[in-house]
This record gives C-alpha cells, sequence and structure tokens, in this order.
C-alpha cells in the first residue's frame, strides 16, 4: 500500500513539473537542456518535500521562530525586530517558507509569523483575513507594523489589504512596513489551460477585475517583486512586474515556481530589502 502511494504520488509529482515546464516553454527565453533539466529537478525536489507536510502544518507553523534552526536562546527571547508575515500562494500553506524562515532568522529577522487562508475563497475575504492576522499579530507583539513576505497568490491577497488600508486609514498609519511579492502574477497569468479551481483562481487570470483595480493603484508602502525569467506557473515575466506602480523588481534566473522559495539567491534579496532602514536587532 505505501509503496503504490509513492508510485502514485511520485507520478502526479512528474506530471505537474513536466506538464508545466513543457507549457511554460512558450513563454520564456530559450535555455540549454543542462540548465532546464537541472531546475526541473530542483521542482521535483522541493515539490517532493513540501507536499506530503501540507496537512502537517495546517496545525503547526503560526510561529516559525521555534523551528529556525541555529537561532541562540537569547536571540529568541528578545524582540529582533519588525514581525514578519509569511503568506502563502494557491493551493499552498505556510510549509512552503521553511527555507526563508529559518534564514532570515538566523539573521536576525523577526518574530516570525505565518498565516494559512482558505485558498479557494476570494481574494478580498482572504486580504480581511490576512488583515485580521496582522492586528493579533501587532497586540502580540506590541509592534505597529509588520513586514508581509508573500508568495504567488498570496501576493495578491497582500496588495489588496494593502489596498483597502491605504483606501480606509483614518489615522495615517499603514499596518505594514514593507512588503516582499515572490513570483506573483500581478498582471495575470497569460495562459488558460489552468486547471484552476475556487473563486480566488478567478482573480489569477490576465484582465480579472481585481488586477485591473490592482494596476492602477500607486503602492503606498515599499514593495519588492522577485520573479523568475522561467517560472513554470507564472508566465511571462513581465506579470509579476511592479516596477510601473512604484514597486521595486528583481528577477532571477532558471529558477521555478516552488523553488524560488528554496533559493538562496532569492532569501539574500529578500533579507537586503527588508535589512533597509529596518530596526536593528535588540541587545540581549
Amino acid at each position: 500500500m505505501l509503496l503504490a502511494f509513492a508510485l502514485v504520488y511520485g507520478a502526479g509529482v512528474g506530471v505537474y513539473a513536466l506538464g508545466t515546464f513543457a507549457v511554460a516553454s512558450s513563454y520564456a527565453p530559450k535555455r540549454s537542456f543542462g540548465t532546464s533539466a537541472r531546475a526541473l529537478l530542483r521542482e521535483l525536489l522541493v515539490t517532493m518535500f513540501t507536499q506530503p507536510l501540507l496537512l502537517l502544518f495546517y496545525f503547526i507553523g503560526r510561529r516559525l521562530d521555534g523551528l529556525v534552526v541555529g537561532r541562540t536562546k537569547a536571540l529568541s527571547k528578545a524582540a529582533l525586530g519588525v514581525p514578519i508575515v509569511f503568506v502563502h500562494g494557491y493551493t499552498q500553506n505556510r510549509i512552503d517558507f521553511l527555507y526563508l524562515a529559518h534564514t532570515l532568522g538566523r539573521q536576525g529577522f523577526g518574530p516570525l509569523y505565518a498565516i494559512n487562508y482558505p485558498w479557494f475563497a476570494s481574494i478580498p475575504s482572504n486580504a480581511k483575513r490576512l488583515a485580521r492576522f496582522v492586528d493579533k499579530v501587532c497586540i502580540e507583539t506590541g509592534d505597529p507594523r509588520v513586514d508581509l513576505v508573500c508568495h504567488s497568490m498570496g501576493g495578491l491577497v497582500a496588495l489588496e489589504m494593502i489596498r483597502n488600508q491605504g483606501e480606509n486609514k483614518a489615522d495615517g498609519v499603514m499596518k505594514v512596513r514593507k512588503c516582499v511579492t515572490l513570483a506573483t502574477p500581478h498582471a495575470g497569468v497569460a495562459w488558460r489551460g489552468q486547471l484552476l479551481l475556487g473563486a480566488g483562481a478567478k482573480s489569477l487570470l490576465r484582465g480579472s477585475k481585481l488586477l485591473a483595480s490592482h494596476a492602477t493603484m500607486h503602492l503606498p508602502v515599499p514593495c519588492l517583486s522577485v520573479y523568475s525569467t522561467h517560472d513554470n506557473l507564472v508566465h511571462p515575466k513581465e506579470t509579476s512586474s511592479l516596477a510601473s506602480r512604484g514597486g521595486k523588481d528583481v528577477e532571477v534566473s532558471d529558477v521555478a515556481h516552488l523553488a524560488i522559495l528554496f533559493s538562496p539567491c532569492v532569501a539574500e534579496h529578500v533579507g537586503r530589502f527588508l535589512r533597509e532602514s529596518a530596526r536593528e536587532p535588540s541587545a540581549a
């Protein structure tokens, strides 16, 4: 039984990776077979590792500080700085941020939180859930603002929350200090061959009403968009740009959709952006 499950699971992962890579090849710049094969292998390995743990991380991981290997006890007890809230993408949950949480946590960032939201619900409704989660984090930490680090659809949830706060703020204070989006289709995915389920999925398609409303928004907080030249799900790469809205873009090469979350280069870009004008970690 276990062997049969492993075979079926492995076959499913293979179909996902091979199928999406094949479709994405029509939208991405050409690259060598060896480069493509290495990117495919990384995506396969990341997918094989993370997806079996999805169920577990529906129950654990709201605080990711405890999973940071190498953080000293003194640092873990200190007020390290601006709280970080990780926001996952379509069909996923906070399991995807294990590497980023570990890497940023070892550098003294945090405290580290991660939300789970119902990805099948609409993006506006999930933006309200995120706002309530951020409020709780602010109360729990005593900090008036948080940094958001988001993947894929999570970036759209975050920008919808930021847009709502920008329009409705009465005291002139935003709850978000900085926002990072990774592999987020800010202008929508160009191809419609994907099997997308749920209300939120409709907003991922190019030309959706939600994306049209975001396109006219000048970002009220510093935002960084990191995206790949060869994302197997979010393409073409231009769909992830935020430069025209006042954000900052960083393009990385040959990293697939889930593997971008486990890239040392991407983690470095995220840390550098959050560190700019950030509070220094408190002394023990």
